[in-house]
């Protein structure tokens, strides 16, 4: 049995049990919401809009490249592997009468993307991509897409960081913009091996989600000069002093594991990606693309991209309520704190990865000492 819904101006035949053979998840309508508006913001931008070709390539229901096809207007192949997700996708293709734009495939994900190359290629799996990095990495043309679901060991919480991607996550109050930047080194590194660089647009996580937007440069001189954005954060877990740093400064040994704040042992994480994560140009568009359209989760949508456009690029952040805790003084109003920052000459900012937390140039000691005179 089947119910009909509608996510943005689409109508869409999803199975009322789901199943991984017919797999729906009504918790995503968030991300498929920035994404119409994201994609929508870089094609335009493209000669020959018409021609650009979009592969979803894990596609359940094929909500997302359906939607791509009926609200952007792209040339949408939608894969599943699954038989019957393969049958739901061509009802609901029919369903939009996308017939001209829209085409079902039935095929393995690695083989479809290692057979065809495609301007924008989305992998959405349910759980880690790293399956599917390579064949993502060899087919895309201009946008890369990407989903990690396998937050826990992409975030330090689980083991499987090193394993899976190749670099060693911290488990720190950070955890969700480090397990970001360390999948975005390891898309780095990959489309490396294809003389390809990425460049984020819009990177952010949510719930129980990373998701990755980043526009895909071709050459070798281009790829070597991508691989300059990585390198790794330095942690004390002791008094919570954080740095990052080049992968240049490691292989020189110019960092020390010794903090410089109370003496004791840092810890490293990485390699991530150390650079800025989004493109500020391209979310402030995105967020007026928002504005324009007919979207079940538009408001939260748009509060991520807007917390995006504004917080600064450092790659990590401070939550002031443990740092409060920790100086035993009651939190000021997360407001309160970016004005003293700003006051005492630091740069700050809010960041979307976490309501009560602070981007800040500031070291950590120069942030206590500013809640203790609020």
């Amino acid at each position: 049995m089947f119910l009909e819904i509608k996510e943005g101006t689409t109508k869409i035949l999803v199975p009322q049990e789901l199943t991984k053979s017919m797999f729906y998840n009504p918790r995503m309508e968030l991300c498929r919401d920035i994404d119409i508006a994201a994609v929508a913001t870089f094609v335009s931008s493209l000669p020959n809009r018409s021609h650009v070709t979009y592969a979803d390539t894990l596609a359940g229901s094929g909500v997302r490249g359906i939607r791509v096809a009926n609200e952007v207007g792209l040339q949408v192949s939608i894969n599943d592997r699954s038989t019957p997700a393969y049958e739901l996708i061509k009802r609901n293709i029919a369903l939009n009468g996308l017939e001209e734009r829209a085409v079902a495939y039935n095929e393995n994900t690695n083989v479809l993307l290692l057979q065809t190359r495609y301007d924008l290629v989305d992998i959405d799996p349910f759980g880690s991509p790293v399956p599917f990095l390579d064949a993502a990495c060899k087919s895309v043309k201009k946008l890369l897409l990407i989903t990690a679901t396998d937050t826990a060991p992409l975030c330090g919480a689980h083991t499987g960081g090193v394993r899976n991607y190749a670099a060693r996550p911290l488990n720190t109050e950070y955890h969700a913009e480090m397990g970001t930047r360390i999948l975005l080194g390891a898309i780095t590194r990959e489309l490396c091996r294809y003389d390809k660089a990425i460049l984020p647009l819009l990177s952010y996580a949510s719930a129980h989600f990373i998701r990755l937007i980043a526009r895909v440069e071709r050459g070798a001189k281009t790829a070597d000069d991508s691989m300059q954005r990585l390198g790794f954060i330095a942690h004390c877990f002791s008094c919570g002093h954080r740095f990052a740093f080049s992968c240049s400064d490691m292989l020189e040994m110019r960092v020390g594991n010794i903090c410089e704040l109370c003496g004791r042992k840092m810890r490293i994480a990485g390699p991530l990606y150390i650079s800025a994560i989004k493109e500020k140009a391209f979310c402030e568009h995105v967020h007026e693309e928002l504005g324009k359209r007919e979207l079940g989760k538009k408001k939260e949508a748009m509060k991520i991209v807007h917390n995006c456009i504004h917080e600064l690029d450092i790659p990590f952040y401070y939550e002031h309520h443990a740092l409060c805790k920790a100086l035993k003084v009651p939190p000021p109003s997360i407001l309160s704190l970016l004005d003293a920052l700003h006051s005492n000459g630091f740069s700050a900012s809010r960041t979307h990865f976490l309501d009560t937390a602070v981007k800040t140039d500031a070291r950590i000691d120069e942030i206590k000492a500013i809640l203790k005179e609020l």
